[in-house]
This record gives structure tokens, sequence and C-alpha cells, in this order.
């Protein structure tokens, strides 16, 4: 049975975001066929092997590696990834977060932004170097990737006469839907939030409110829907998302509260779950709610992103009324699942909402079965299960080297600007000497 590692970024329990649910939910996906173990910072829980490891944790990742026949992950240390391409086990990047791009939109304006887009990009192009496959969320995801990889020099010529698609290398795996449907366990809005009352219309924000996202949309729609008599409430979710390091998550929550509350709107029409929603309760939110509501502005950002919000939103049978211009808006287009607008149309999305609230359009009867993560795993499993059949691409070491040795000048003005020197001299310490223990 093939061996297979897991890798998440974050701790995988209680309370997830996207990254840690992903690994979880693929790592379950995996474990019906293959003998799986999910490595992930502490504290972790998980329902198949654990390994608790995080991303810092070099020596118990690289045993890991040395010990899978096949390691999955998002993102690999540039060190770790250079050990790894000199083992025998496949690695699988995971590349459904296009992070470069989405740094772009959480830069604040420091003076280091330049180097931390650098190094973005280059992690990035280290995982395609270094990988033997790389798999994504969605068809625009892999146009994507194979663009970035084609000029990179990584579509290697060999690979693509033994499969002109390269799907074979490059492939989709989108974020999947639980393959049982959500169980009501009880009202957590409609007559027990303050202020919502039982026959109160709600539109449900299903995550956080992240700095490349537009709450304001939303906001205001709702003020004007109020202002036409309709008993109508926005609720956020989630606003403290859980991480190993709060001060990284680029949230503007913190503005959205600030317009509702200097609106008026904060407490009577807007309310903020100022806590992050356990994974496993989040069907009681989603069932209690009338809309799933999702908004951005009009950037690269958004043409590349995959908002698994609103498959949350598929799930339950909740119409949607999202922006346009990225993948999950084609989807409830192409499926009918609700309405799309233009970013930052508050008249449109205020009139999507009335006439979804007026005429709701359930979700026609087999989407979400044809979303699950049984289905969207498929080429990962399948992978898995034949990688000693499958060709290896030709791995480029000057395009690794570049990617990988090119990260440490970002990563010494990253850590000096935000920790000082001493921090740098401390991590040189430590990586010398990691290199001479592993030295291969």
């Amino acid at each position: 049975m093939t061996r297979v590692l897991v890798v998440s970024s974050e701790p995988v329990g209680d309370r997830m975001a996207g990254p840690a649910i992903r690994a979880l939910e693929l790592a379950r996906a995996l474990s019906e066929s293959c003998d799986v173990t999910l490595a992930a910072p502490a504290p972790s829980e998980a329902p198949v092997p654990l390994l608790e490891a995080g991303l810092a944790d070099f020596d118990a990742l690289l045993e890991g590696c040395r010990s899978h026949d096949v390691v999955v992950a998002q993102q690999l240390p540039a060190q770790l990834l250079r050990h790894l391409r000199r083992l025998p086990a496949r690695y699988v990047a995971d590349l459904y977060n296009p992070l470069m791009i989405e740094v772009l939109e959480a830069l604040e304006g420091s003076p280091d932004d330049r180097g931390t887009a650098r190094l973005a990009s280059l992690g990035v192009l280290a995982q395609c170097a270094t990988a033997d496959f790389v798999i994504c969320a969605s068809e625009k995801q892999r146009d994507l990737w194979l663009g970035a990889m084609g000029v990179a020099g990584l579509v290697d010529v060999e690979a693509y006469r033994a499969d002109p698609t390269y799907r074979s290398f490059v492939d989709v795996v989108p974020f999947g839907l639980p393959g049982e449907p959500p169980r009501r366990g009880g009202p957590v809005l409609k007559g027990v939030w303050p202020g919502i009352g039982e026959e109160d219309r709600v539109l449900l924000w299903g995550g956080g409110v992240w700095r490349w996202l537009d709450a304001v949309t939303p906001i205001r729609a709702v003020e004007r829907l109020r202002e036409q008599g309709l008993p109508v409430h926005l609720v956020f979710m989630g606003v403290e998302r859980p991480a190993l390091d709060p001060g990284s998550v680029p949230t503007s929550a913190a503005e959205a509260i600030s317009f509702a509350r200097d609106r008026g709107l904060e407490g009577s029409c807007v309310h903020f779950h100022h806590d992050w929603v356990p994974y496993a309760e989040r069907q009681d939110w989603l069932l209690d709610s009338d809309l799933g509501v999702s908004a951005h502005n009009d950037h690269l950002e958004a043409r590349f992103s995959f908002r698994t919000r609103v498959l949350d939103y598929i799930w339950a049978g909740l119409p949607v009324v999202t922006s346009r211009g990225d993948s999950i808006a084609e989807l409830v287009e192409r499926l009918g699942l609700g309405r799309t607008v233009g970013p930052g149309d508050v008249d449109g999305f205020a009139t999507a909402c009335a006439e979804l609230l007026a005429e709701p359009k359930p979700v026609p009867e087999g989407v979400a079965a044809g979303l699950r993560w049984s289905q969207a795993a498929r080429p990962l499993v399948d992978y898995c299960l034949h990688h000693r059949e499958r060709p290896v691409p030709r791995k480029d070491r000057a395009v690794i080297a570049l990617a990988t040795y090119g990260q440490y000048p970002a990563i010494a003005g990253h850590l000096k600007s935000r920790q000082g020197a001493g921090e740098v001299v401390r991590r040189v310490g430590r990586l010398l000497s990691r290199a001479a223990r592993h030295r291969s």
C-alpha cells in the first residue's frame, strides 16, 4: 500500500481555516486506499495517524519524508525541498492557493514589501521546480501554473512527449464537500443572536474578512434593503482566524467593523462573530441562514481565487450572491446556483439579494454530490496509487538552486525588518548546523 505523508502548515483540529481543512480532507480521501499520515503543528488532532510537526520542525519532517512514498504539501521550506529532491519519495505540490498573488493584496505598504513579494514568488517557484506532480483548485489556476512553469523552463520536453495534455504533471483537485448532507443541531442565529428575530432573514458571510475581499459592498447592500423595510441581517461568521502567528493573518475585519459601526449598523442589522466557528459546527450557521454571500474587488487575486466558503453554501443548499470574476462565480452562473454581480456594485448586490429572498432558488439536486471530496481528490488518489508507473519530470537543478538559495536574502531582509539583525544571525547559525547534520 502506498505510504502518503500529507503536510499541513497549520494545526488540525476543532477550529481550522482553509489550508488545514484541505490537508485534513485530502488525507481522509487518500486514507480510503493509501496508508496516510498527516503532519501538522501541535496541538493537532486527526482521524488518521498524526505526526505533530510544523514547517519549522525540520528533522521530524525530513524523517517523515524518508519513510513515505509520496509527500503532499502546500508549501515546504527551501532547505527541506533540497533534501526531498534527493529522496525516493515523490513530491506533490498542492498549489490551490496562488500565494504570490494573494501576497500582493495583503501587503501593507511597509519598506520590505518588495522583498516579501519576491520571497513568495521564489517559494512557489521552488515548489514547482521540486514537484513530481502539481495540483491546484481550478482550470484557471492550472493555466497560471503551466504559464509560470513554462517561462521558468520547468515544462520538461520528454514529459510533454509522454503526455501532451500535461495532466500527468499538473492537474485540478478542487476543494470538495463532505459526503453527507449537513444536519441541523439547533438554531444559532434566528431568535438566538441578539437583534435577530425568528422570522428575520439572514445573509451569511461564511468565513474570514480577508484584506483582498470586499466586506463593504454587502454591508451597504443590507443597509439599502433595511431602508426598503426588509427584515434582513448580515452575519460575518468568523473574524479571529486560527493561526500559529495571528499577526500574520491579512485581515480587514477591523475596517469592516468600523464601517458598520460608523453607519449605525453594527448590532442592529450587521453582526460580527468575533471567534471562529468550529469546523463541525458550521452546518448550524449555514442551515440557519437564507443566503450565502461573498464579495471581492476586481484584481488579480480574485481572478485566480477559489472561494471555498461558497462551496459550503452549496453544501447547505443556500442560494449564492457573489462577485463576478472568479471560478466559483462561473460555477454559480453555469449551474444556476444564485446571482453574480459586478465587483463593487452595491445596487446590483442588494437587488440580487432581494430577488433571491423573495423567490428562493434551491440548489439543483445532485450538484453537491458531484462536488464531494471523494470526487475532487480523484486525480491525487490516482497519482498516489500509480506513482511508480508515472513518469518523473526532469528536475532542473539550476532552477531549484535559484528558487531555494535565492530565498535566503529575502528571508534575511524580512527577518531583519521585523525581528532585528540578531535573529538573522541566529537563523543562519541554525541553517548551517542543520546542513552539516544532513549533508548528503
